[in-house]
């Protein structure tokens, strides 16, 4: 199209088009395509799926509804966990008298297992646009802050013209995880997501305080904030350990390693604030031990699958989040020979601590151990395409299935 430009009847028209394709060329313009393809599509299926599936709101009875209703497009993404969410952001954690009459025997620190800072951000928009609104807007910015803080992190551990390719194919294998709904909806997934990225990201700049910091706000949005000690502590050593670093650098930074109290402060915080609201420090894990069982080993998931009685998709029997399971298992042996070892220390302690009591919601639980997502890219890039290409093609499968099951109020994960 370039030989076009000297024509001034169609200047203008050639000057759009090779703009355009300068911009579309653009890292971020392919981020923004693979993020705005994958949330449209899940959108489409979800909101068509409220036409065509019966409610599951009808048969499962006796939950938590709390929220107002909204329009059927912010609609779609508010079921189960989301109404504790908005219950917490309208009023507070003291919300015992909403379980008088539901079918479900709630306890009375059941808010507890929802950590504050993603209702606290409800809270705050919600006079603006509504508290549903509200979520999905968080929700759906963090990822898309998360697609650009994953691919800068790619490339920064794949050198070269693969960089870019790896980051772009690790972006894609997130959009497209089975659970990945849950990146949207009104739910601290996205949130969590973005945060912990942060804290790689800033950890391997050396950035410990910037690390620190983020980890303590990721350790008050879900449990799995604690294990971002690991990234932050595995790179002060390496720092420790580095022949390029100057002996008085190497002191200095010593002192860095301190930054990792943000996160067992921010643990202790919410710890205080659970004794002083339910008389119980423990109240969150005490929840969690209600709806999941106690944590054991990380075999104990694979035992309660068979006692259980395998099925396609429930609660501890579920035969899919067994094969989910089995996968990230297999990943991780790979991911110990081909990534560094604060990505495989993070990404298997989050598998052990999501099998320590049961298949339950493990796949949404793994979601945002992004390592998976790093390894899948660099295959791609490297030419090994095959496993990533099944990962697409059954992710985005099943993502369909799981988000018209979602928006119809069935349980997914």
């Amino acid at each position: 199209m370039w030989f076009f430009r000297h024509d001034p009847a169609v200047g203008h028209y050639t000057d759009f088009i090779v703009n355009f394709s300068r911009l579309i060329n653009r890292p971020y313009a392919h981020l923004a395509c693979l993020f705005l393809a994958s949330r449209l599509a899940l959108f489409a299926v979800g909101l068509l799926s409220t036409w065509l599936l019966p409610s599951g709101a009808v048969v499962q009875r006796g939950n938590l509804i709390v929220h107002e209703p909204v329009s059927r497009p912010l609609e779609i993404w508010a079921r189960w966990d989301s109404e504790w969410y908005l219950l917490i952001a309208a009023e507070g954690y003291d919300v015992s008298d909403h379980f008088a009459g539901l079918g479900v025997p709630y306890e009375q620190h059941a808010a507890s297992g929802f950590l504050p800072l993603y209702p606290f951000l409800i809270r705050g928009l919600a006079p603006l646009l509504g508290p549903v609104a509200a979520g999905v807007l968080i929700s759906n910015l963090c990822l898309a802050l998360s697609l650009v803080l994953l691919e800068r992190l790619v490339r920064l551990e794949v050198h070269g013209a693969n960089g870019g390719m790896a980051g772009l194919a690790a972006c894609a294998a997130l959009l497209l995880h089975p659970s990945s709904l849950f990146l949207s909806a009104v739910y601290a997934e996205s949130l969590f997501l973005a945060l912990s990225l942060g804290v790689f990201l800033s950890a391997r700049s050396r950035n410990f305080a910037l690390a620190g910091i983020l980890g303590g706000l990721a350790t008050i949005t879900r449990p799995f904030g604690l294990l971002l000690v690991i990234p932050i502590l595995w790179e002060w050593w390496a720092g420790q350990n580095d022949d390029s670093e100057t002996p008085s650098s190497r002191r200095f930074s010593i002192w860095s390693g301190l930054w990792v109290l943000p996160i067992p402060i921010a643990l202790g915080g919410y710890m205080l604030f659970c004794q002083s609201v339910f008389g119980d420090p423990l109240a969150f894990i005490h929840r969690q031990a209600r709806w999941r069982g106690g944590l054991s080993g990380p075999w104990r998931a694979f035992v309660r699958w068979w006692e259980a009685g395998p099925t396609a998709h429930g609660a501890h029997g579920s035969t899919f989040e067994l094969v989910i399971a089995l996968v990230c298992l297999t990943m991780l042996a790979f991911m110990a020979r081909r990534l560094r070892g604060s990505y495989t220390l993070y990404a298997g302690a989050g598998v052990a601590l999501a099998l320590g009591s049961t298949l339950w919601s493990f796949s949404r639980l793994t979601l945002t151990l992004f390592p998976f997502y790093i390894l899948i890219g660099t295959a791609w890039a490297e030419g090994r395409r095959c496993f990533p290409l099944l990962y697409a093609f059954m992710g985005a499968t099943i993502a369909g299935l799981f988000v018209a099951l979602f928006a119809n109020s069935w349980w997914v994960g």
